[in-house]
């Protein structure tokens, strides 16, 4: 069976539903609320609670044979630098919680833990292709939670006697842009908040400036990403955490792509000074060549074909059907 924390999320949300088509439906999901009308078929069991519940985390493990956990629950970046302490909490305990009711089982678990690229921090020079070996100093405390959590699972997973049976695996995502869902929470989320205000007809306020850039993807690819790595045999992966991305645009060629279809789309600023001080401290560019390598990573989605393919038609028909 197949357990999925936080399936109410944007990424939970897309998970389950491409596991479904891949034939995979003994799924379990965990959310801090009720499980979303769409997702209920396509689960066979749903519960209701909180990651820090340590009791609700026993029982779902006890009551259930899980053989994989995809560990997406977290609290965002910019939650997380407002409520520090419950950011700790819920990303790390949380994350131990799962892996204290592992220790006691007697079969294999392959764990998924979706990480971010919170966990980098450059003070300049930015526009150099970084490898996950470097820069790994975060100053924000998502990233700190995120670093803590894929040293704690690669080392149960390579050198703890008690825990042989954890299959580790972790993917440092750039910002993700989903054309079903707006993010809440998140430092990237400006991109995929001035995407959907074009597209209602609404001009936007960012919070960071025109030149703010790191890597960005979309859904499709960040599922597809989970899925192969997941999917490749451990003999192949020579790391336990890789980092992916699709394209890197500043705020400006977002706007400028929109106005292509949105002329009369507006962008005005109000910087945040704490957000913009993270989106400068994170990379452009990621050399993804350790996950190309190692289970054949290729993003089907550039710049271009992300807007036309897949979000512009797809957000535009989501809010002509609420009309």
């Amino acid at each position: 069976m197949i357990l999925i924390t936080g399936l109410n999320g944007e990424m939970g949300s897309a998970l389950v539903q491409k596991l479904n088509e891949l034939g995979k439906n003994n799924i379990i999901g965990l959310d801090i609320k009720p499980i979303k009308e769409s997702l209920k078929p396509l689960v066979t069991k749903h519960y209701v609670g909180d990651i820090k519940d340590k009791n609700l985390i026993k029982k779902i493990f006890t009551d259930n044979k899980l053989n994989e956990v995809y560990h997406l629950a977290a609290i965002l970046s910019t939650k997380a630098e407002a409520s520090p302490f419950l950011s700790h909490q819920i990303n790390v305990d949380g994350f131990l919680n799962l892996l204290a009711e592992i220790e006691n089982y007697n079969s294999l678990v392959k764990f998924f833990f979706a990480s971010s690229i919170a966990v980098y921090h450059l003070d300049e020079n930015k526009n150099i292709e970084i490898s996950e070996n470097e820069f790994c100093n975060p100053s924000n405390m998502y990233g700190c939670n995120k670093l803590y959590c894929e040293k704690i699972g690669s080392y149960f997973s390579k050198y703890s006697k008690n825990m042989n049976n954890l299959d580790f695996r972790s993917i440092r995502f750039s910002g993700i842009i989903s054309a079903q869902t707006l993010p809440v929470g998140g430092t990237s989320d400006y991109a995929p908040e001035m995407i959907h205000s074009a597209i209602r007809n609404k001009n936007y306020t960012c919070f960071v400036n025109s030149e703010s850039c790191i890597p960005f993807m979309i859904m499709p690819d960040a599922i597809e990403g989970i899925i192969k790595l997941m999917g490749t045999d451990k003999s192949r992966l020579k790391h336990d955490v890789y980092h992916i991305q699709s394209f890197s645009p500043t705020v400006e060629m977002i706007y400028q792509k929109l106005k292509l279809n949105f002329p009369k789309f507006k962008l005005n600023y109000d910087i945040n000074k704490r957000r913009q001080f993270l989106i400068n401290s994170w990379p452009n560019k990621l050399n993804q060549s350790a996950a190309v390598k190692d289970w054949d990573w290729s993003p089907k989605f550039d710049f271009d074909k992300s807007f036309d393919e897949y979000l512009i038609p797809i957000i535009t028909d989501y809010y002509a059907e609420k009309k």
